[in-house]
């Protein structure tokens, strides 16, 4: 995604992984994963390059996403987000 600002001339390159305890919300996240990935691209596409590459926001990043999670799936399961790959160029 062309983070907010950036002109399109920066790109994040990011793999987000949600863990959580419940089958039903996992199976809620498989069906809907367009709508997961969308409120995913939604959230980031509105930091700046700055912010993404400041590593003391990435705790308030995955809050952030973890509350555009369950505003989608309506749960308040455990959900844990890790980043495996986050890349700025």
């Amino acid at each position: 995604l062309n983070p907010a600002e950036s002109g399109g001339t920066r790109f994040l390159l990011l793999s987000v992984a949600f863990e959580t305890t419940s089958a039903a919300l996992l199976e809620d996240m498989k069906t809907r994963d367009a709508e997961l990935r969308d409120a995913v691209l939604v959230t980031l596409g509105a930091k700046t390059v700055e912010q993404l590459a400041d590593m003391r926001l990435r705790e308030q990043i995955k809050a952030e996403l973890t509350v555009a999670a369950r505003k989608l799936f309506k749960k308040k399961a455990t959900l844990r987000i890790y980043f495996p790959q986050f890349v700025i160029q």
